[in-house]
């Protein structure tokens, strides 16, 4: 029978490299969302190894919880998973606080990882010693969500810890506070125009030519050889550099209520940890399992039906 299992090994194998594209495409669209930043090098190493060769991106950390190193030999690697973190190694110089701003330095996307690299943009003090400094976090999910290449889920977890700057203002350091809402789709300062007003779009226009028409957009995100630009009721589908369609109220994110009765339970999205209640999920229109957990009660665990225009409330009565 060695057809039959040649059979089996080429199947195997084409499942394997659809399922490492679309990692590289997730990969892509990570790299494009935060905009790398190019650090050190120079010839020699005259610029230092914390010295910006190419500023990119910004992100916010709206959690405590990660580490940091002065030393990027001896970076801190942060391990993220169903809403836990550990030091999984180097140094433990600082731990960071929400509010602290970072380039992203690299995105990679593994079997079951997301891993991003981060560098503080102002020095941090710790004692005598005030450097930049150095970390990486990584997001563990479900070997299924990546090889899938679920881009919704995946933001849905990192927008939790590190949000793009211009989105929802970081907590501030110097008050308590509880986990931040669920961000899905992290959306920068309003543009100064909406769907409703006059607006002068052409097909093949570029990307900044929009931009200029129409402002910053609440969302420009790049996947698998498109990009999308949203506004107000609006999404912009632009291929190879170049405007393609323009949809009305297409890909617009719907805000979900999550209420749980005791609060502060746990609230999971499709198997992956999100927040805690009260929060405010913004998911695009679709099919979602979502679960709400607590210790000494019964799980609530419902499949929602989101559809676009909708506003959907959540009331997680927990028994015990």
């Amino acid at each position: 029978m060695l057809w039959v299992a040649l059979l089996s090994w080429a199947a195997s194998s084409s499942a394997h490299a659809q399922d490492r594209g679309r990692r590289i495409e997730l990969e892509e669209s990570l790299q494009s969302r935060y905009r790398i930043t190019v650090v050190g090098g120079g010839m020699m190493g005259v610029r230092g190894e914390n010295a910006i060769r190419h500023a990119g991106g910004i992100v916010a950390l709206l959690r405590n919880g990660l580490y940091g190193a002065y030393d990027r030999s001896k970076l801190s690697s942060n391990a993220i998973q169903n809403g836990t973190t550990n030091l999984a190694s180097g140094n433990k110089d600082i731990a960071l606080t929400a509010g602290e701003k970072f380039y992203v330095t690299a995105a990679y996307v593994g079997s079951d990882v997301v891993t991003l690299g981060l560098l503080s943009v102002q020095t941090v003090a710790n004692g005598a010693k005030t450097s930049r400094v150095w970390c990486t976090a990584n997001f563990f999910f479900s070997p299924d969500t990546l090889a899938q290449g679920d881009i919704g889920k995946v933001y849905s977890v990192l927008d939790q810890w590190l949000l793009p700057e211009g989105g929802n203002s970081p907590p501030s350091p110097s008050v308590p506070q509880g986990p931040p809402p669920l961000v899905a789709v992290a959306p920068p300062s309003p543009a100064p125009t909406s769907a409703s007003a006059p607006i002068d779009l052409k097909a093949g226009m570029t990307h900044d030519e929009i931009v200029r028409a129409l402002g910053t957009p609440l969302q420009d995100v790049a996947f698998s050889g498109h990009q999308w630009m949203t506004y107000p009721g609006l999404t912009i589908t632009v291929e190879e550099g170049k405007l393609t369609a323009v949809d009305r109220n297409a890909q617009a994110t719907v805000p979900v209520k999550v209420h749980s009765d005791p609060d502060g339970a746990d609230v999971f999205l499709d198997g992956n940890f999100v927040s805690s209640t009260p929060v405010i999920l913004r998911l695009q229109p679709g099919t979602y399992m979502i679960s709400v957990k607590m210790s000494g009660y019964t799980n609530w665990e419902r499949e929602v039906k989101i559809l676009s225009g909708a506003e959907v409330n959540l009331n997680a009565k927990l028994s015990k």
